[in-house]
């Protein structure tokens, strides 16, 4: 008996390359990149793709599994636009022509985390408040395009709201310093000023936030299983679903970790939210290298609902931080002596 047939973007990045690996035990798999180096060639930012849509339409594809996209906080709007809106629409007529009849993306909860729901909901979108950044911003429209693609061929579509994804469960391997791992990174360089403070830290957060750390592997694990439970189950129209830890990570717990990590003692952390905004970002910027883009996500990211998730995946799916600690410093720290 043959088996399901998939065709993926993405399949090269830091994600991608955990995924395909476990999509291929269970399907057959064809990887969409600009590279030479798999199935099928194409730039989801040129016409068609660049694709013979005639030839590929032979392949019979269960599901369009969509991850390629650009994930930078600091990027241009010119490039976000291209690479998470126009690609979107791109891939999303490919499948359309080949007649895919299930629509999976990868989004991120960036799209929603200027949200004024005190819980978010996996479809929420807020256009009505600016976003930090045109990532999110370009995500959240991305998002838009595909709950309201005017489909013929394609049956369901499937929105997956990854969390803020960090090295795996086994090693912690990265292949960058960003999110989370930036505060490993300015407190290394304000050690000393640290160090002097005879009084508890006052560091910038927000007691309400939990930040939603996903391990790739997880990320991955979780991807392969909704692509398994879409071709089973046929979920007409469109769903999304976000896919995050149950409870997420306190600030003042990591801003704790990073400390015990760097050697850095203590007399306890104060989280700032009282000064204004604008100056606080600007300010940890300035002293601590600490990107001011990821410092309004530890003052603002909401909290978010996966109750749909763990219907799917199972309550335990992702592990909380806890559990994986000492291998995210463990990878963080290999990646830096690497360097």
């Amino acid at each position: 008996m043959s088996r399901e047939r998939i065709l993926v973007t993405g399949g090269t990045g830091f994600l991608g390359k955990k995924v395909v690996p476990l999509l291929r035990q269970k399907f057959e798999v064809d990887v969409l990149s600009r590279s030479g180096k798999t199935e099928v060639q194409g730039d989801l930012t040129q016409w068609n793709a660049g694709l013979d849509l005639e030839a590929l339409s032979r392949k019979n594809y269960s599901a369009f599994l969509h991850m390629a996209g650009l994930y930078d906080l600091t990027a241009e709007k010119a490039d976000c636009y291209q690479h998470n809106i126009a690609a979107m629409g791109t891939a999303l007529k490919v499948a359309d022509v080949l007649k895919i009849p299930f629509f999976l993306n990868t989004s991120t909860v960036a799209a929603a985390v200027n949200s004024t729901l005190p819980v978010v909901k996996p479809y929420d979108l807020n256009f009505s408040r600016p976003f930090p950044d045109a990532y999110s911003e370009s995500k959240a429209m991305g998002e838009q395009v595909l709950q309201n693609w005017a489909a013929q061929n394609i049956q369901g579509r499937v929105n997956l709201r990854l969390g803020i994804l960090v090295g795996d469960t086994k090693n912690g391997q990265i292949e960058r310093i960003d999110g989370p791992y930036h505060a490993g990174v300015a407190f290394k360089k304000i050690r000393a000023v640290l160090e002097a403070i005879p009084t508890a830290l006052p560091l910038p957060g927000n007691e309400r936030t939990r930040i939603p750390l996903v391990p790739v592997d997880k990320a991955a694990e979780a991807i392969v299983n909704f692509c398994a439970w879409t071709i089973k189950n046929k979920p007409q129209g469109y769903s999304s679903y976000h896919v995050t830890p149950t409870y997420g990570l306190g600030v003042k717990e990591f801003f704790s970790s990073a400390l015990k990590y760097n050697l850095i003692p203590h007399r306890g952390i104060i989280l700032v939210d009282q000064i204004p905004e604008a100056l606080l970002t600007k300010i940890s910027k300035v002293v601590a290298r600490f990107p001011e883009e990821e410092v309004y996500y530890l003052m603002n990211i909401p909290a978010y609902d996966t109750q749909a998730t763990r219907e799917i995946l199972g309550e335990n799916w992702c592990p909380e931080f806890v559990e994986y600690e000492q291998t995210f410093w463990s990878g963080y720290e290999k990646f830096v002596s690497d360097r």
